[in-house]
């Protein structure tokens, strides 16, 4: 398959179709159900929360069998995985805490991993189909979650995820250093392959405090559309 692909380019044409494919998909698909009845979008929410649990399941053996990355690589406990558990068990449950976190770990990470993807090849290589196909599928669950189903996240959902994030941070850099190389989840332990943002900071693990100054920049920077509809509302009354 990699024969036929070309090289993955970060913003190549496939890449920006790819992103604004999931971008459409996450806004138009809930919108979409917004308008229908409450156990309309309840049963769907039921359908999405099992279906990305189930893909969290089969993604370890999936990169393992059909992709030869070795069972220390795709352990599902990157962020982007815990908050596909999470955003599937939050559909499932309704408990808010679970759709806080897995808001801010979702799109954070999402998008990070989404703009600076660790593939070699661009489509239709089946690694780059397979990568998009899970981190798009989270944005467009999240969106579910957010639109459709009208949850938002507020000040303290803010806090929540950032005192969540601090907690379990030194817990998977104890599982890197348990499993050793080449285990690098929420890379604490080397630089992701490719061109990403972690390229600009110190090398690891002295990038782990800057990693955490950005992750925090991050979570407000996607709080401040929120902030600011509450603040101009307030000012409108």
């Amino acid at each position: 398959n990699s024969m036929e692909a070309e090289p993955f380019t970060i913003l190549g044409a496939y890449h920006v179709i790819t992103l604004l494919f999931i971008a459409l998909l996450a806004i138009a698909f809930p919108l979409r159900y917004k308008k229908k009845s409450l156990k309309k979008r309840e049963r769907t929410a039921y359908f999405l929360g099992l279906a990305i649990l189930t893909l969290e399941f089969f993604k370890p053996f999936i990169w393992h069998h059909f992709f030869d990355y070795a069972w220390i690589l795709v352990i599902p406990i990157h962020m982007c995985n815990l908050s596909a558990i999470l955003i599937g068990i939050f559909l499932l449950t309704n408990n808010k805490l679970l759709y806080e976190i897995a808001f801010f770990w979702g799109l954070g990470g999402g998008i990070m991993a989404l703009l600076t993807p660790t593939v070699a090849y661009t489509f239709p290589d089946s690694e780059y189909m397979m990568f998009f196909f899970g981190h798009g599928l989270l944005i467009v669950v999240i969106g579910y979650a957010s639109i459709a189903l009208g949850n938002r996240p507020t000040m303290s959902s803010v806090k929540n995820g950032i005192g969540v994030s601090l907690i379990t941070l030194p817990t998977i850099y104890l599982i890197n250093i348990i499993l050793g190389s080449p285990a690098n989840y929420w890379y604490l332990g080397a630089r992701p392959e490719g061109e990403n943002i972690m390229n600009f900071l110190p090398d690891p693990p002295n990038h782990i405090p800057l990693t955490i100054i950005i992750g925090i920049f991050f979570f407000c920077l996607i709080y401040l559309p929120f902030w600011m509809y509450d603040k101009f509302k307030k000012d409108a009354q």
